[in-house]
């Protein structure tokens, strides 16, 4: 091995040893241990089906960074990097250890959330201006998956969307004609996205005038449920009538009590990155921004694979992820396709503020003024694929 090499490896080795563990779970969002020495257990990272065992959790060392972790199911092991590995991938690596493109990615991310910068042709650090990291973000409880929640009430409706009917002739006269006008909400993309109708029976959640949609984790775990009021049009319309009364807005989508809906992004599944649409998407257009669910649904039957923030604001945890998202596979650009009123605008200036600041090449794909007013009054759901080419015309 030469010299440079040597050193390069030896100033990785050492960058292993300083980074805090606590630095790599606040960068991805996750409960930080409470203590800094001895062992913390946290679910394992590289196989979904270590979660069903009694011994699924992973122990990470924190006094040991050469043998920081240690899966007693799967038995993947490793230092920091193999822990960084799974994260970002869900999965092992190939072959059972770091080599090439993998050890570099982990190294690279690495790099990125300890804040400093390794030439791999020099023994010399420098700062990484070009690429400034995350600053990590105060400690708060993020959502468990229903499959390993500590109420068994909670446990059982895991696979609630199993039960959600996708059928118009099936569900209740409100959801069918809401999905009717929206004859792009097929029963084959309800599925595959885990949205429907719940009949009335004791494991509702909802009263009959809502349309259900399933929320899932990076991991394609279910973490809650949220419905649609099919009624907001007709309340929305009363309260502009009534003069906009304070405290008596209403609200478009009901959430599961207790579910924190501002720690998640919708779509925002890794396995979604095996799908081709997607992957081209990606490479078109980095990773697109929208408000709500169908949003993301109605721009994937138009090739446009969308992540939504539940409102028309996002929080510092989804700012975060998004951040995440365009470096590792939007090639640092982002694209908002906001609600094009003044309340959707309004929260997408503040977001787009946020996210330039990391120095992305942040674009804005429409807007009440874009293209002579083309989008005003409009919502990214109500699209066709002529607009969607208008919008990659101006990127």
């Amino acid at each position: 091995m030469n010299s440079k090499k040597s050193g390069y490896i030896q100033d990785v080795d050492r960058l292993i040893e300083e980074t805090r563990v606590e630095q790599v779970l606040s960068h991805y969002n996750l409960p930080l241990p409470q203590s800094s020495t001895g062992e913390y257990r946290m679910q394992c990272v590289f196989n979904d089906s270590c979660a069903d065992s009694q011994y699924g959790n992973l122990t990470v060392r924190l006094d040991d960074p050469a043998n920081r972790i240690y899966c007693h199911t799967c038995e993947v092991r490793g230092n920091l990097l193999t822990l960084l590995h799974g994260l970002e991938h869900q999965r092992p690596p190939a072959g059972g250890r770091l080599r090439g493109v993998e050890f570099k990615d982990a190294v690279a991310k690495l790099r990125e959330i300890s804040g400093e910068s390794i030439d791999p042709g020099t023994t010399q650090q420098r700062s990484p201006a070009a690429k400034p990291s995350l600053a990590p973000l105060p400690k708060e409880p993020g959502n468990t998956p229903l499959i390993r929640h500590e109420k068994e009430a909670a446990r059982q409706l895991a696979n609630l969307y199993e039960e959600l009917v996708a059928d118009v002739s099936e569900m209740s006269p409100e959801a069918a004609q809401y999905v009717r006008r929206r004859d792009w909400l097929t029963p084959e993309l309800m599925k595959k996205w885990g949205v429907g109708w719940i009949p009335g029976n004791g494991r509702s959640l909802f009263r009959k005038s809502y349309l259900v949609y399933t929320h899932r984790d990076e991991r394609n775990q279910v973490l809650s449920y949220s419905g649609r009021d099919l009624s907001f049009e007709e309340k929305w319309n009363k309260w502009l009538r009534d003069g906009r009364p304070e405290g008596k807005k209403p609200n478009k989508h009901r959430y599961v009590s207790g579910y924190r809906k501002g720690q998640e992004l919708y779509g925002a599944q890794a396995n979604r990155l095996e799908e081709e649409y997607v992957r081209e998407s990606l490479e078109r257009r980095g990773v697109v921004v929208v408000e709500g669910m169908n949003e993301v649904l109605r721009l994937e039957t138009l090739g446009v694979a969308a992540v939504g923030i539940g409102s028309n604001k996002a929080t510092d945890t989804q700012v975060q992820k998004l951040i995440r998202f365009a470096k590792h596979a939007g090639n640092n650009r982002i694209l908002l396709l906001p609600d094009c009123d003044e309340e959707g605008e309004a929260g997408f200036k503040d977001l787009l503020w946020k996210l330039a600041e990391h120095g992305l090449s942040i674009r804005l794909g429409c807007s009440s003024k874009i293209n002579e007013g083309r989008f005003a009054g409009r919502q990214p759901e109500d699209f066709d694929a002529e607009d969607i080419e208008v919008i990659d015309s101006n990127l």
